[in-house]
C-alpha cells in the first residue's frame, strides 16, 4: 500500500512539475489531432466565445480598419494562420488577391467550402508557416489575434525571416500581440476535472490536469494540460508570450524589421489594453 501511495506521489510531482520556459511545443497536435481539429474549428466559430477568434462584429470592425489604412482592393495579402478563413474571406471580398494559409486542414477544408460557396476565389494552403514557402511579392501580410505570441523567440525569428521574405518591398506586416496588462491579469492556478472542459480534450473518457505557470522574467504565461485515458496520457503546453511596445519594438528591430505605428484596439474597442496591434515593415534587402 505504501508503495502504491509512493508511486502516485512520484506521478503527480512529475505532473506538477515546471518545464524551462519554451522548452516544449505541442502547437501542431492541438490543431491538427483529430478530435481537437473539429473542437477547435468550433470555437473558432463560436460566437459566445472569444477563445479562437474574435466576434464577427470585432473582425468586420479590424478588416474595415484595415481597409481604410492600407487600401484592400487590387493588393495581395497573405493571412496566416488563417484558419476557417474569417479575416480572408472579408479581404477578398473587399477586391484584395489572398492567400491564406493554416496547418489545420480541417480549417483550411472549411474555409474552402465557404470561399466556394460564397463564389470567393482565395488561394489556401494547408501547411505550418515555420517551414512552409510563403507566398511571394506580397502588399500585405497579416498574423492576427496574437498567433505570434504561443511562439518561442527562435520560432518567431524564423517567422520574421519568412514574412521578410515574402514582403515585397514596400510591403507591410500587420499583427497584434497580448499586452502586459494582460499578464498582469493572468493568475497561476491548478486544476483537476473529470472530462474537463465538457469533453474538449477527447471523445474518450478521461481526467484532466490543469496547470498555469508564470514566468516573470520572460513575462511567458504556460497552461499545461496533462490528459489521462483508459489506454495512456498526453500533454497540452500552450505557451503565451506578452509584449511591451518597447519589447516588441526591440525584436522586430533585432529580425530585420521597423516598426512603424502601435495601435490600439484596431477599431473594435481603443478602451481594451489587452492587446495592441503593430504595423511593421522589413528593413532588410530585398525584404
Amino acid at each position: 500500500m505504501v508503495h502504491k501511495g509512493i508511486n502516485m506521489y512520484n506521478n503527480l510531482l512529475k505532473i506538477h512539475q515546471r518545464p524551462d520556459v519554451f522548452s516544449i511545443y505541442t502547437a501542431d497536435l492541438l490543431w491538427t489531432q483529430a478530435h481537437l481539429a473539429k473542437q477547435m474549428l468550433l470555437t473558432h466559430l463560436d460566437q459566445k466565445t472569444p477563445l479562437a477568434s474574435r466576434p464577427i462584429k470585432a473582425i468586420n470592425q479590424m478588416v474595415n480598419w484595415i481597409d481604410n489604412n492600407f487600401q484592400l482592393n487590387g493588393k495581395t495579402i497573405c493571412d496566416l494562420g488563417c484558419g476557417p478563413g474569417l479575416y480572408a474571406e472579408r479581404y477578398a471580398q473587399l477586391g484584395a488577391h489572398v492567400s491564406g494559409l493554416d496547418f489545420s486542414s480541417n480549417s483550411i477544408e472549411y474555409a474552402k467550402a465557404s470561399a466556394l460557396e460564397k463564389d470567393i476565389s482565395i488561394n489556401y494552403i494547408t501547411d505550418n508557416y515555420l517551414t512552409a514557402v510563403l507566398p511571394n511579392n506580397q502588399d500585405l501580410i497579416t498574423l492576427i489575434y496574437c498567433d505570434l505570441c504561443p511562439l518561442s523567440p527562435s520560432q518567431r525569428h524564423i517567422l520574421f525571416k519568412k514574412i521578410s521574405q515574402s514582403l515585397n518591398k514596400d510591403g507591410i506586416f500587420i499583427f497584434d500581440v497580448a499586452s502586459i496588462k494582460a499578464f498582469d491579469l493572468a493568475k497561476e492556478n491548478c486544476s483537476f476535472g473529470h472530462n474537463y472542459m465538457n469533453g474538449f480534450w477527447s471523445k474518450n473518457d478521461y481526467f484532466t490536469f490543469h496547470n498555469s505557470y508564470r514566468y516573470e522574467d520572460e513575462m511567458v504565461l504556460l497552461d499545461h494540460f496533462k490528459i489521462v485515458e483508459a489506454n495512456g496520457t498526453w500533454d497540452i503546453y500552450n505557451w503565451m508570450q506578452y509584449f511591451t511596445p518597447e519589447s516588441i519594438e526591440e525584436e522586430l528591430n533585432l529580425n530585420g524589421f521597423d516598426m512603424l505605428e502601435i495601435i490600439d484596439g484596431f477599431g473594435i474597442d481603443p478602451t481594451d489594453k489587452t492587446t495592441f496591434g503593430v504595423i511593421a515593415k522589413s528593413n532588410l534587402t530585398g525584404g
